[in-house]
């Protein structure tokens, strides 16, 4: 079946394929919505090398992550060229037209996650990103309560942040800035902000690597923040039951959200009614000078 999406043609294939069969939820569905939501996710998707974690069988069967455009990618979807650490060169998809994200849809890709710069300034990035991921023994109680205090400590710098959830367990807050600081500056500020926080609240924070040391804690990890890392996009889907939404919400709404309020069915109203509370991240541009000088 082809389809016209602006001024491409995309063939869809196996659209009656479940892919959460839990939810009878098949690849329709999923090509609907990222269709539904084009405009809404683009622009934080816009010139960015993308990981891509697809699930061809469903998300039952494991899934498998793409970087390198596969065979058979269509001339006019956009790709970066970038050497990997083997000098091998990786063909980065950069999805910035909604017939690429139904393209990428109709690959089974669930999971979408770019980097934190764009191509034309890979080496800074435009956003740093706390990334709260609750520990086996912890609670969404937890997590909420170190979001609030990472709220605290930016707004006490002047920073705004802007929080969404994981689509999983976790919550993400990020921190729009300047092109102007490198990867490794980027994962120097949220350290040493998840180290002050860490040492306010031990019992409830931890930045311990070793998953068996994190028992009953929220792990910060800053070194998301590093060069070549990326992290889901706001309004990408989850390779979770239920088709769960990596969804912005405003501080106002933590006290009465779930990790999970939101999935590729109920997303398109919210969005309608609320628009893309992820917004200021494109263009609200701020220094952290003031943590990294200490």
């Amino acid at each position: 079946m082809r389809v016209r999406v602006g001024p491409r043609e995309v063939t869809l294939t196996n659209l009656d394929k479940v892919l959460w069969p839990g939810d009878n939820f098949t690849k329709r569905d999923l090509i609907q919505y990222y269709a539904r939501v084009s405009r809404y996710i683009l622009p934080h998707l816009r010139d960015r090398p993308l990981s891509l974690v697809r699930y061809p069988d469903g998300i039952s069967a494991p899934g498998f992550y793409q970087k390198d455009a596969p065979p058979g990618t269509p001339r006019w979807v956009k790709t970066l060229p970038l050497a990997s650490g083997s000098s091998r060169i990786i063909r980065y998809i950069l999805c910035n037209d909604p017939a690429t994200l139904v393209w990428l849809a109709n690959q089974a890709v669930v999971e979408v996650n770019p980097w934190s710069s764009r191509w034309e300034h890979l080496s800074a990035p435009d956003f740093a990103v706390f990334d709260l991921d609750p520990a086996e023994g912890s609670s969404w109680e937890d997590v909420k309560t170190v979001a609030r205090a990472v709220k605290a400590f930016l707004d006490e710098l002047g920073l705004r942040s802007f929080p969404k959830l994981s689509g999983a367990t976790g919550l993400h807050v990020y921190v729009p800035v300047k092109n102007e600081y490198s990867h490794s500056q980027i994962v120097l500020f949220v350290k040493r902000a998840a180290k002050i926080i860490e040492a306010a609240m031990p019992e409830k924070v931890t930045l311990k690597r070793p998953v068996e040391e994190r028992y009953g804690k929220v792990y910060i990890d800053y070194l998301q923040n590093s060069r070549g890392q990326t992290i889901v996009a706001a309004y990408s889907v989850r390779a979770r039951p239920g088709a769960p939404v990596s969804m912005p919400i405003s501080w106002d709404e933590l006290d009465s959200v779930e990790p999970r309020c939101w999935n590729i069915k109920t997303v398109p109203e919210r969005l309608e009614q609320k628009g893309d509370l992820f917004e200021p991240c494109l263009y609200q541009k701020q220094k952290i000078d003031r943590l990294l000088s200490q």
